[in-house]
């Protein structure tokens, strides 16, 4: 019989792969619809649900082409980091949790939470600066990805930690 633990992480293995493949739906949703807007300007009016670059488009197709861009990098990184998240529920062995994989696998998480923050700050000042100036609506990513690549960052330093003590245990014995 299984634990609730393991029980817990299949469901939450589930789930990474559903968000991972919804994030890839989303991001060819829009790269598909940027396409298709070279030669039909309305279709910028409806990138993917009420994304409405239209006022962009019509400012500069230089500065359009620049936030679709953004928005495909930033789904395309989401999607990254769920796969990644797929991947450590898939390594995590509930015998042994503190192993290298593991460890690897959650700086790899972290750094690209960080990044994805760092591209997505880059993201919301340019939308602001053309949203400001000319009067645009500004659709603007979250700002919290750096407070969660810090606590995933700490919980791998813990399990750092635990691999060392794992491995001192195994030597004294």
């Amino acid at each position: 019989m299984r634990s609730k633990t393991e029980n817990l992480l299949k469901i939450m293995y589930v789930i990474a792969w559903a968000v991972f493949i919804g994030l890839l739906i989303k991001t060819g949703v829009i790269l598909i619809n940027y396409f298709i807007s070279v030669g039909n300007p309305e279709a910028s009016k409806n990138m993917f649900g009420d994304l409405n670059l239209w006022d962009y488009y019509n400012h500069s197709f230089y500065q359009y082409s620049m936030i679709v861009g953004y928005k495909v990098f930033i789904f395309a990184i989401e999607a990254y980091i769920a796969l990644l998240i797929t991947k450590l529920l898939s390594k995590l062995n509930l015998e042994k949790p503190f192993n290298t994989q593991v460890h690897t696998m959650m700086q790899k998480i972290s750094s690209n939470i960080f990044f994805l923050w760092i591209i997505a700050m880059i993201h919301n000042t340019h939308v602001q600066f053309l949203g400001k100036r000319y009067e645009f609506p500004m659709d603007l990513f979250s700002s919290d990805f750096i407070f969660l690549a810090g606590i995933i960052f700490i919980f791998a330093q813990i399990v750092k930690r635990g691999i060392e003590l794992q491995v001192e245990n195994e030597l004294t014995i």
